[in-house]
């Protein structure tokens, strides 16, 4: 079966390039590709470095083929935010596999069109009703991170060490649950931890297995390429919120929401119009989407992040003492810190940049699809070709940089390090964890308040160290959509 779509395809190949009407080039030129699958072969493992490798060879724009489909790769910071800051770039990578993981084209991060637009606002305006971004926050994070630290401190003292990834993962689901459902999970109770544990790896498995660009690997190779594990982990993952959904509504009060999940009760209860995207059975399996994208895109950024951040310290213990210095001088040892005191923090606000920079944990970002022809920058760029944001390049660019691959806070700094470089410089400028463009990630204002409370509360209390039996910084990382760091452990001291 392989065998003969493979012939067909190279068949299909074959005829188009030598009796097609040929058209004057639309694209720039990039690696030569194969049929069918494209230049997925090269991208199969740490593809993002390939695409960098390639930026160097081929320039800021240059042309792949994800399977049989361009794809435009755009490693410059001003051409990524002006190309992804047009109308038409607002619209999704579609193939089956990624509608996988929302059961079809619903919620927000999946969809484009009329239907992004409407779910996109209201949850926007939700969010923002429910604190998120907001001062309001604060205390909620605050406690989190208290009992992030009350766990550390008994794991070191039990085991002499700690797999700090388990303990943020475990406080940045409280906030968000918080947020979402009105509660707060018990430590002990680790049910939705491990589904979002086993969604991640399935996503992960899907791209080194070539499935999440390559849907057609479902039919001819199901279980070799982790489609129906991932099948399996959606499934499991999507009943979860759909109960925890069916349960808020017996207790939902028309007119009285308590959380994000009540808001989308009560819209769904109040639309009428059969065109709007909160209608009928469609308005339930948008919100259930839109939830689970929540927890997706806000756990798994955060709590790695933060996770690398540690690492980083650990082994960069100069670092790490300028930290505490900055900590102790403008918080001191007797409050807790604020999101006040930020704009008197700036090595801790550069050190969380230099994090993000170098560990790049989303390092191709999120492919969009055009949604008509545009022209741009001398060439004719055509509907449906895919948008490739090669943020690890630009983050890794020496030209910017000079040092990408040291750990180097100092670069975010004006020259006496009492402030944050401008606003507007190309070093600022070109972090781009959170994207750019109509699509940015609407997480980022939590995101960067729980790494700044994160950051500066458990680094006022605690000093991390490297685990006595592997003393040796280990950066290596399990590579997919996410740069995912190997498992570490680290000692915590109190301070």
């Amino acid at each position: 079966m392989i065998t003969e779509i493979f012939i067909l395809a190279l068949v299909l190949f074959i005829y188009r390039t030598l009796f097609r009407k040929k058209e004057p080039s639309r694209l720039p030129s990039g690696p030569r590709s194969l049929p069918l699958l494209g230049n997925m072969l090269d991208m199969k493992r740490n593809g993002h470095l390939k695409l960098s490798e390639w930026a160097e060879e081929y320039g800021p724009l240059y042309t792949v083929r994800i399977g049989m489909k361009p794809a435009l790769v755009v490693s410059d910071t001003k051409l990524l935010k002006e190309l992804f800051g047009h109308a038409a770039s607002t619209g999704k990578f579609k193939t089956d596999t990624i509608f996988e993981l929302t059961k079809g084209a619903y919620g927000v991060v999946s969809t484009e069109g009329e239907l992004w637009h409407e779910q996109r606002q209201f949850l926007i305006r939700t969010l923002i009703n429910f604190g998120f971004g907001k001062p309001t926050m604060e205390p909620i994070i605050l406690s989190d991170v208290q009992e992030a630290i009350d766990w550390i401190k008994k794991d070191v003292a039990e085991q002499g060490t700690v797999e700090i990834f388990n303990v943020f993962k475990s406080g940045v689901t409280n906030a968000l649950w918080c947020i979402v459902s009105g509660d707060r999970q018990t430590k002990d109770d680790h049910t939705f931890s491990l589904l979002i544990d086993a969604f991640v790896d399935s996503i992960q498995n899907s791209v080194k297995s070539g499935l999440f660009f390559l849907s057609w690997l479902k039919t001819i190779a199901p279980e070799a390429s982790g489609y129906n594990w991932l099948v399996k982990t959606t499934d499991d993952l999507h009943d979860y919120v759909g109960k925890l959904f069916d349960k808020h509504r017996e207790s939902f009060t028309p007119g009285s929401p308590r959380d994000v999940i009540d808001c989308y009760l009560e819209k769904l209860h109040t639309t009428t119009d059969p065109k709007s995207t909160f209608y009928g059975d469609n308005g339930k399996k948008n919100a259930l989407a839109t939830i689970i994208e929540i927890f997706e895109a806000g756990l798994v950024t955060s709590s790695h992040t933060l996770n690398w951040l540690t690492l980083y310290l650990t082994h960069h213990q100069d670092v790490q003492a300028k930290l505490h210095a900055e900590i102790d001088r403008v918080v001191g040892r007797n409050r807790d810190p604020s999101l006040q005191d930020k704009a008197k923090m700036p090595y801790t606000e550069a050190v969380i940049l230099e994090t993000l920079r170098i560990t790049s944990l989303v390092p191709l970002g999120v492919m969009h699809e055009l949604l008509y022809d545009i022209d741009f920058h001398g060439y004719r760029l055509p509907k449906g070709l895919l948008l490739v944001p090669n943020m690890y390049h630009v983050h890794h660019d020496k030209k910017i940089w000079g040092d990408p691959e040291n750990f180097r806070p100092e670069r975010f700094l004006e020259e006496d390090e009492s402030k944050l470089i401008r606003s507007d410089s190309i070093i600022r400028n070109s972090v781009l964890a959170f994207q750019m463009g109509q699509r940015k990630c609407l997480g980022e204002p939590l995101a960067k308040d729980v790494l700044f409370l994160y950051v500066s509360k458990i680094f006022q209390n605690l000093h991390a160290s490297p685990d006595p039996s592997s003393p040796k910084p280990n950066f290596e990382y399990d590579d997919g959509i996410v740069l995912i760091a190997n498992k570490f452990r680290v000692v915590m001291d109190s301070r």
